[in-house]
């Protein structure tokens, strides 16, 4: 790896500071207050060489850190996918992206990936307390293609930490639960406390050694953030819920991967998505997959803020 290929952009205002390492993935590696010191990112553990690309790569072989992008899928999707196979978490998280602008306070790259012709774009830029990512994605290729997207946040979490969703949430679907702890996948989960009086929006310790997968009903309303009980603060994801009108829901306490000797995740993702499933193929059988005609676009914007303790009204 080169030393342009293996740059930090840094960017800075007088409330936060981000950094990006478009050479992996695109992906947020840092995103700080610097009224409080904290880092609301997990911190890659990982070591080694990056993962090969292609369709057999898996995600848990890179940083598993930050805020990453998956799309056209976010579980692998096998060969019965319209279009052909796509593979873990997609192709984005695995692909160098290309720097087109630079400032002390934006970054503007994009990435084509390799399973489908699609061309992904991210424009980052720091907007006093936020830190405003607009997405865009175009079908640079000749036939019409579908698409599975997820914001793939990881959050940094410490025991009591509290996870924040829409006011109208009352209960998710449960997807995965590490060995059924909370049930099969399908089952209705009452949010925030289970039918056996689980409190599921409180953060657990790594030693839990827990992992479980939710998603929303269709949102009324984008918003959705993790509440640091050591600063007071709120990171405060909203988004536009007529472009992302599920939200996913991962809660990881030490137990994934779910096989080895770790180092195990700890970490909460809350993911903004296009479909209340994780792999594109699903998508598809339900009508939930995004359809763009060859040179169609299509765009969305995620905004992260950072609350300070006099605006958590909750």
């Amino acid at each position: 790896m080169s030393m342009a290929e293996s740059k930090v952009y840094s960017l800075e205002n007088s409330e936060l500071s981000v950094e990006v390492m478009p050479f992996e993935g695109g992906r947020i590696s840092s995103l700080k207050s610097l009224r409080s010191g904290l880092e609301f990112l997990t911190q890659s553990r990982w070591s080694g060489g990056y993962p090969q690309t292609g369709l057999d790569a898996r995600f848990r072989d890179g940083p598993c850190a930050g805020i990453e992008e998956c799309l056209p899928t976010v579980g692998p999707s096998g060969p019965e996918t319209t279009g052909g196979r796509a593979p873990d978490h997609g192709d984005f998280w695995q692909l160098p992206w290309q720097v087109l602008a630079a400032s002390d306070t934006g970054l503007n790259m994009s990435a084509v990936g390799f399973s489908r012709t699609f061309r992904f774009s991210k424009k980052l830029s720091l907007q006093g307390n936020a830190l405003r990512v607009a997405y865009r994605v175009e079908n640079s290729g000749w036939r019409t293609q579908s698409y599975l997207y997820a914001c793939h946040p990881l959050f940094a979490v410490s025991v009591g930490d509290r996870v924040v969703l829409p006011r109208e949430t009352r209960e998710l679907r449960l997807d995965y639960s590490r060995e059924d702890r909370l049930g099969a996948p399908g089952t209705i989960i009452t949010w925030p406390v289970t039918q056996s009086d689980l409190r599921l929006d409180l953060a657990l310790g790594p030693e839990a050694g827990t992992a479980a997968m939710f998603y929303s009903s269709r949102l009324g309303e984008g918003i959705c953030g993790i509440y640091r009980e050591a600063s007071g603060q709120v990171l405060e994801l909203s988004f536009d819920h007529r472009c992302l009108p599920f939200l996913g829901i991962w809660l990881c306490y030490g137990g994934w991967p779910n096989e080895g000797n770790g180092p195990f995740q700890y970490a909460v993702a809350l993911e903004p998505t296009t479909a209340s499933c994780n792999t594109l193929c699903k998508a598809q059988q339900i009508g939930a997959d995004i359809s763009l005609d060859a040179g169609e676009i299509f765009d969305w914007e995620i905004l992260f803020s950072v609350r300070e303790p006099a605006q958590v009204t909750f």
